[in-house]
């Protein structure tokens, strides 16, 4: 059995944010659905516990 590859997406704050609202708004319909919705929140916490990448030029990179 081999690995699951891992992806690591560089976003700005605000797009931080949007992701985790969005992935909320999805748990609160998979809620209201009565559907799993487990798999959202541990998303929800990768999102939230992401530390910040440190930049060594002094501006991000696009």
């Amino acid at each position: 059995m081999s690995k699951e590859p891992i992806y690591s997406i560089k976003v700005s704050d605000m797009e931080r944010r949007i992701i985790i609202k969005s992935l909320t708004l999805l748990k609160d319909r998979q809620i209201q659905e009565n559907k799993k919705y487990d798999f959202i929140d541990d998303l929800i916490l990768k999102a939230c516990d992401a530390s910040p990448v440190k930049c060594k030029r002094g501006y991000e990179e696009r």
